[in-house]
């Protein structure tokens, strides 16, 4: 950013964070909180399809929120703003890290006690485990949605409704991504909507339907899923067991002629662990995931899975100028142990070895494919670690560092950088007010 940019942003931020800040005092119907956060990335030998290398990034958010609940009548309104620096002609952008003053939240709503509540206009959404619908955390911009949402809660059962259009976050192109162009983002053509049912207890169960309809692509996908979980607890055994099943039809190509495919794809994650009581509250998993990709590219069915608005940081490691992997393509297992450095830290260490469901279809975000299969299944061994620090509730520094071994897949795929193993990590700090 050049010293003329500077000053004029830091100003808006501090006249965007004053304002709001100053009703919301004058009036206890109003609410104002926000959080801004600064990320280094710096990657040692890149896994995306043609390029070589290292990497590294500086990417910045600013996230700041204005409520107001009267009565019945309820509203929220944000305001985002993500920029990235220090990056090169080689680095991945894309509207995945740059997204300059945009709201993601601006909606008007009602509620009724805590039994019910709809909302209408642009907003953010967490459904379940979050792997089909979800707000980001890690990633450096947030997917929003316009559309209806709602909420009834009776005799421990809570059961959500939405239809939304997907929003399309601009400018699109690289040299208005490299200069952090503010351009307001656009409804999309494409229909996603939802019917989730869930329960609480000493275990949960979740029900769900999803729908989308991509205009783009000719997709029509149903999704049904169900969600069993037992929450971590002291000296007691956990679980989770998610699985959901995808059908319709998807636009492509049946031995080289445009037509509809069949989809017929599926997810399944599943992890059991035991929560100890040691000085570190130790918590030791053992997770495995399978994620169908295609598994005959000349045939008439699609078998890739669709991960719909979800987020893949949990489970899958680091997105930014990594994201080696996704819910897409692929057989894990592993296993994490997530532990309490001292009483305000947190941390965690996962392993995964990682296999292509189908070796002939593409490779999550990498781009790499092989339509011959000769480069196998076998995409190599990850090691992911994590630690929190939060010196204040206001105030909190993130560390991360993620090494891949890579197998013969990443190294051998059409493609294929050539370059060894990969190292990415990242310092971030970041403020709540």
């Amino acid at each position: 950013m050049s010293s003329k940019k500077l000053p004029l942003f830091s100003s808006s931020l501090v006249l965007l964070m004053t304002t709001p800040a100053a009703l919301a005092a004058e009036n206890s119907i109003w609410s104002f909180d926000g959080s801004a956060r600064l990320r280094y990335e710096n990657l040692q030998n890149t896994v995306r399809a043609n390029t070589s290398g290292d990497d590294q990034v500086l990417v910045s958010q600013v996230l700041l929120n204005l409520g107001m609940e009267h009565d019945n009548l309820i509203a929220g309104f944000e305001l985002s703003d993500q920029r990235a620096w220090m990056h090169d002609s080689g680095t991945p952008l894309g509207t995945d890290d740059i997204n300059a003053l945009e709201p993601i939240n601006a909606w008007v709503g009602w509620q009724q006690d805590d039994t019910f509540s709809v909302k209408a206009g642009r907003m953010t959404l967490d459904i379940g485990s979050r792997r089909l619908m979800a707000r980001q955390r890690f990633r450096n911009t947030i997917s929003a949605y316009d559309g209806v949402y709602g909420n009834y809660q009776m005799d421990g059962w809570q059961t959500q409704a939405f239809y939304f259009a997907p929003v399309d976050r601009r400018p699109g192109d690289r040299d208005a991504l490299e200069d952090n162009e503010a351009k307001l983002d656009k409804q999309s053509d494409d229909r996603i909507w939802g019917l989730h049912f869930s329960q609480s207890g000493e275990t949960n169960l979740e029900l769900y339907y999803f729908g989308l309809n991509e205009d783009g692509n000719g997709a029509d996908i149903s999704t049904f899923g169900v969600r069993s979980l037992k929450p971590a607890s002291a000296q007691h055994w956990h679980y989770e067991v998610e699985g959901a099943y995808q059908t319709g039809e998807t636009a492509g190509e049946i031995n080289g002629q445009l037509g509809n495919l069949d989809v017929s794809a599926a997810l399944l994650h599943a992890h059991i662990g035991y929560q100890f009581s040691d000085p570190l509250s130790s918590r030791v998993e053992l997770i495995a995931d399978y994620v169908s990709g295609d598994d005959d590219p000349n045939d008439d069915e699609f078998n890739r899975f669709n991960s719909l608005g979800g987020v893949t940081r949990p489970d899958y490691g680091p997105t930014g100028i990594y994201g080696a992997f996704a819910i897409s393509n692929l057989a894990s297992p592993g296993v994490k142990w997530a532990f309490q450095p001292n009483a305000n830290d947190t941390a965690f260490i996962t392993y995964r070895a990682i296999w292509l469901d189908s070796k002939t279809d593409s490779q999550s975000r990498t781009g790499l494919q092989d339509v011959t299969g000769d480069s196998g299944r076998f995409a190599g061994h990850q090691v992911d670690a994590r630690w929190r620090l939060n010196f204040t509730e206001q105030f909190r520094l993130e560390l991360g560092a993620t090494h891949l071994v890579k197998g013969e897949f990443l190294e051998d795929a059409p493609g294929a950088p050539g370059t060894g193993n990969s190292t990415y990590v990242y310092s971030q700090a970041s403020y709540r007010f």
